[in-house]
């Protein structure tokens, strides 16, 4: 049924009861009510959802079918939103039919979760992280950070990991779960610090799904669209092409407004909308009891929807067709002589020829059963690669530990570290038997909001050197004046075990064992 009030049109789509919205909010708005399967995208489809865009003729539409059933809320979805607008649906989590949903599980990572697929992700030398400050990209992260994503962070660096579910067992099953609405999905990873933004404004060539799972992100995307469903080297705001300012001077979607995501809402971009995000902290919705800014993190979830159209699939199916026939493989007679390739009416009459051959064989052989048979084709291909790797990652054990009997410093000691692990401060002879590689500091690089306080931490601990303490607590032993306003908003809990992971990596501290602790 449809209501409206104040000029905003609200729906319900209803399954086994009817459900209203009422909204002066000037978006327009869709409520759905819970779906009772486990399906990752039927959830996101019932959840809330704000529309992008708003225009006389979805307004008609959507008068036209109000008699309509609207239990199936991922039709609705394929209806009204699919390719033509963005989309917000909120606080997915509350639509998902149980805890076993992957969505669920998704919303429901931890800090804790985000480094170990940072750990994961750093022992993959062919899918290393990509660290990105205020919008560069760091162009030697070796020399720089040690390829250490905490590291890089400290430093006020982005982190973007591609094809996440790679690295993680809770995003290996997201995407599948996905794959039971969309043809291929594959998930990149986004961590912003505070205060920081990691690409600049751009459009992509794939249409996405942004999950935001921990802290908050605030989004600007632009009414504009300079190249509609544009492929890879389309793409404007990357690879030197750059973005139209009549797209900046366009305006906005959603009202013309910045949108803020939080933990369990998803962003449903189309291919081509540019757009950019940032974690500043005047607009951040997400803090700690103590006050500390949590960073950002969140998953997009790609479907690439350049190498599903017609377009690709046609041209790719034609050339296929062609390069079975050993005629159209010769070179063709056109050169800058007459002796290659004979007079030019003499070329003419052979492209003619070629071409009306060609057309004939297109024309009996491509029909649209071997189009879809190519598009199945592909991306079970895609699913398959992909599904051995996420075999692998979801039936991985915990990081293997080092060999050594008192493993308490170290990469591997490091790799082990969560937030309710117990640390101290480590002594010389653990110190020294650190061994870094040839030209590594045993320094770290911090941005400067945090430096003085984190400083302050570590020479606590080697002045207390019997002190124990789990490093969720670390910023307790700091003192209150040593830490500014500026300062207490940037120290959270992810910032605290990036520190920690680096200072045992490095050997400053040590891990206390559980026996010992």
């Amino acid at each position: 049924q449809t209501f409206r009030k104040n000029s905003v049109t609200a729906f319900c789509f209803c399954s086994g009861g009817i459900k209203c919205y009422l909204s002066t909010n000037p978006r327009n708005i869709i409520m759905a009510s819970k779906n009772s399967a486990g399906s990752a995208f039927q959830a996101i489809a019932s959840s809330l959802c704000e529309l992008g865009i708003t225009t006389e003729a979805k307004k008609k539409d959507d008068d036209a079918s109000q008699k309509e059933s609207r239990s199936n809320h991922v039709q609705e979805f394929f209806r009204n939103v699919w390719q033509t607008q963005p989309a917000i649906f909120r606080s997915c989590q509350d639509a998902c039919a149980n805890k076993d949903c992957p969505l669920f599980k998704a919303i429901h990572m931890e800090w804790d979760d985000v480094a170990q697929m940072l750990h994961h992700c750093r022992e993959s030398p062919s899918r290393a992280p990509l660290f990105f400050q205020n919008g560069n990209p760091i162009t030697d992260p070796e020399t720089t950070y040690a390829n250490n994503p905490h590291a890089a962070y400290l430093d006020g660096c982005s982190i973007i990991v591609n094809h996440a579910d790679f690295h993680h067992p809770i995003i290996a099953n997201l995407c599948n779960s996905l794959q039971e609405t969309f043809p291929h999905v594959y998930a990149n990873t986004y961590l912003s610090p505070p205060d920081s933004h990691a690409v600049n404004a751009h459009a992509d060539d794939r249409d996405v799904l942004v999950v935001q799972l921990l802290g908050s992100k605030t989004w600007k995307v632009y009414r504009k669209v300079p190249i509609k469903y544009p492929f890879e080297n389309e793409q404007v705001g990357k690879n030197g092409l750059g973005v139209d300012p009549s797209v900046f001077a366009g305006g906005l979607c959603f009202e013309d407004e910045e949108i803020t995501l939080s933990a369990g809402d998803v962003l449903y971009m189309p291919r081509g909308f540019v757009h950019e995000a940032s974690t500043h902290t005047q607009t951040a919705t997400t803090t700690t009891t103590n006050g500390a800014i949590e960073p950002s993190f969140h998953i997009t979830l790609a479907l690439a929807t350049h190498d599903w159209c017609i377009a690709s699939i046609l041209s790719d199916t034609i050339r296929n067709t062609l390069i079975d026939n050993p005629e159209f493989r010769k070179a063709l007679p056109i050169g800058p002589c007459s002796e290659y390739g004979g007079a030019q009416c003499e070329v003419d009459n052979f492209l003619k020829q070629q071409l009306e051959s060609a057309m004939s064989l297109i024309q009996t052989n491509v029909t649209s059963g071997l189009l879809h048979e190519q598009m199945t084709k592909k991306y079970s291909m895609h699913n398959s690669r992909a599904g051995e790797l996420r075999r692998i990652i979801t039936n991985r054990k915990r990081p293997i530990e080092d060999q050594a009997e008192d493993n308490c410093v170290g990469y591997y000691a490091a790799c082990r570290l969560t937030l309710n692990s117990v640390v101290r401060a480590s002594s010389v002879e653990e110190r020294n038997r650190v061994v870094l590689e040839e030209g590594r500091l045993r320094g770290l690089t911090v941005r400067e909001e945090t430096m003085q306080s984190l400083m302050t931490i570590v020479a606590l601990m080697k002045e207390k050197s019997s002190l124990e303490i789990r490093v969720k607590d670390l910023r307790s032993i700091a003192p209150t004046e040593s830490m500014s306003m500026c300062s207490n908003q940037f120290i959270c809990g992810f910032t605290l075990l990036s520190f920690a992971r680096c200072c045992v990596e490095l050997g400053a501290l040590a891990v206390v064992k559980e026996a010992e602790a």
